[in-house]
């Protein structure tokens, strides 16, 4: 109830007070002043660790016990990041309690019994599938094949159908579903890449080929990180709902006795990738004189949509959540979570994809009077659905104009002094790791991709797709309700999932001044500064380039709102740290 009031008055205190303006004079004088303000840097916040909770008891069945704990503040402004640390921690333990576990239920007289106790329908054994996971219903001579005769490859998008998302982007490391199950079917689909038929798993209900290929360059030149940073964080995470939060690494021990990644195409490395050019764009914060352009080229191979009913999970994510305790205990369901996802991919959309961040010299910008136009006929491939080399580029490619050899091409520029591009900083996800890297090869070489060079990272994209996007669905929702204590287990998961998201919250961050907003990256708060400011918290105004001026304020904001210039004079504005804080105070 104390809450719920308190929550209330913040709502309506923040109904009241959000555009809360402030009159004031740009300065005595009625003229803007032009000079660049610098004030002290803020002092480096270091990562802070609440205390560790105390140890569950120790289980008698894995004689293990746990325990977790809760980033209180995450590092900041040059102190040290929570990077690499567990939330939860385990120990092995001695118990003289007995080992206590449910016996498997027994398999009806219409079902086989698997080794591992699972059952099949009577019907599924001996007919050549590996129906049960461990293959022991094939201990047997086949007597009635689903294809017959005919022997059907089960391409990547079937066997990593279903794959887990992560709500902070991270990529999960195990696939929830067993897509070597069939059920004595023989669906089939023809594959137009290669003209060949496919076996459709069970757990996939559709899977339709249609090649799109598109490319789109940003329309406008970035004169700052702020804007291109929050586009770069958005895409990447699942929902906005508390902030750009973003968790590449996992911090948690998997509960596989192995690590196996599920993502399609080059795996850790386009992990890497992704986290890689997020990291680097956030490095030229601080760095004058810089701006950029984006290329985004995509190839959609495929779309696919997951059975409404009746999934085949694995028989190990089953023994995982068994294994998880109905005591909610916080390190255990994290651990499951950065294992299977946050949530499964119900629809999705297959293919590759590459993104290219041009970082670009403003003064040689403006010395050869180039526009965003002549930049864009430069960088851009001119990519089309079309992979086949033999038969040349074609009518639908794209030829740069001529000035593009001098304006662009790194080596040219490096001769003549004239270095337009600083850098070029590559992600590829989908094809396989050969293409990738040749392609980041010739993109570091010249500066420039060719179509070549697409065509044959395109043509791999097929036997290594990636996952482009998704319609999500709650990972608890997998949990079969034929499970004891099925509800609870859900209702564990769920209060796990807003935990996780809640623990890497932007809210433990310190403020950014001037309107600046907030991220969280792998431990790390950064502020994204508007374009008018600058500063490890956006606390230096720049010098006057723009109808922006040197914020001379003759009114000091409370400490939960950002001061800046309206159209009457200065205004405070409620800072996206505290909306955040009541948002999940409200949720």
């Amino acid at each position: 109830m104390r809450t719920e009031v308190a929550a209330a008055l913040l709502l309506g205190f923040c109904a009241v007070a959000v555009s809360v303006s402030v009159s004031g004079d740009e300065n005595r004088t009625g003229k803007r002043d032009t000079r660049e303000v610098k004030v002290a840097p803020p002092d480096p916040v270091d990562c802070v660790w609440s205390r560790w909770s105390e140890w569950t008891p120790c289980n008698s069945c894995t004689k293990i016990r746990h325990r977790s704990r809760s980033v209180e503040v995450f590092g900041q402004f040059g102190g040290k990041p929570c990077q690499g640390q567990p939330i939860g921690e385990q120990q092995a333990c001695t118990s003289d309690a007995v080992c206590e576990q449910a016996l498997p239920s027994e398999c009806s007289s219409t079902e086989f019994t698997c080794e591992s106790g699972a059952c099949i329908k009577l019907r599924l054994s001996c007919n050549g599938d590996y129906d049960c996971e461990d293959g022991s219903d094939e201990d047997c001579e086949p007597v009635r094949k689903p294809c017959g005769t005919k022997l059907y490859d089960t391409n990547e998008q079937g066997r990593t159908a279903g794959y887990g998302i992560n709500i902070l982007g991270m990529e999960p490391r195990i696939n929830p579903f067993n897509n070597d199950y069939f059920n004595g079917m023989c669906n089939k689909v023809k594959n137009i890449n290669n003209n060949e038929y496919n076996r459709l798993p069970w757990n996939v209900g559709l899977l339709n080929y249609e090649t799109i290929a598109e490319e789109t360059v940003s329309k406008e030149i970035y004169e700052d990180t702020y804007t291109l940073l929050r586009e770069l964080m958005t895409e990447t995470k699942l929902t906005v709902s508390a902030g750009l939060n973003l968790k590449f690494t996992p911090t948690e021990k998997s509960m596989a006795k192995s690590n196996t990644t599920v993502s399609g195409g080059v795996g850790l490395d386009a992990e890497y990738d992704r986290t890689q050019m997020i990291k680097e764009v956030s490095e030229y914060t601080t760095i004058k004189n810089k701006s950029f352009m984006r290329v985004n080229g995509r190839v959609q191979l495929s779309t696919y949509r997951m059975r409404s009913r009746d999934l085949q999970v694995a028989g190990e994510f089953l023994e995982h959540v068994k294994s998880l305790p109905l005591e909610y205990e916080k390190g255990q369901y994290f651990s499951f979570l950065e294992d299977y996802g946050t949530h499964y991919t119900r629809n999705g959309k297959s293919g590759g994809e590459y993104q290219l961040v041009y970082v670009l010299n403003q003064d040689t910008i403006k010395d050869k009077k180039l526009t965003e136009r002549k930049l864009q006929d430069c960088i851009k491939v001119g990519i089309s659905a079309n992979f086949d080399t033999n038969i040349g580029i074609g009518g639908d490619a794209h030829i740069r104009p001529g000035h593009c050899k001098d304006t662009v091409n790194k080596n040219t520029a490096e001769k003549e002094g004239k270095a337009l591009v600083d850098k070029v900083i590559t992600l590829v996800r989908g094809g396989t790791l050969e293409a990738a890297v040749a392609m980041r090869t010739q993109i570091t070489k010249e500066g420039l991709m060719d179509v070549t060079t697409y065509q044959n990272w395109a043509r791999t994209v097929g036997d290594a797709p990636a996952l482009l996007s998704s319609e999500p669905e709650p990972i608890q929702t997998l949990i079969p309700l034929s499970m004891p204590d099925a509800n609870t287990r859900r209702l564990n998961m769920q209060r796990a999932t807003q935990e996780y998201e809640a623990e890497y919250s932007v809210c433990k961050c310190k403020p950014c001044h001037n309107g600046g907003s907030l991220a969280l990256l792998d431990g790390k708060c950064l502020c994204l500064c508007l374009p008018q400011f600058e500063g490890l918290a956006c606390q230096d105004a720049k010098a006057d380039n723009s109808e922006w001026s040197q914020p001379l304020y003759t009114h000091a904001c409370p400490s939960m709102y950002a001061q800046v210039k309206g159209n009457g004079g200065l205004e405070c504005i409620l800072t996206e740290t505290y909306c955040c804080c009541l948002a999940i105070l409200m949720s």
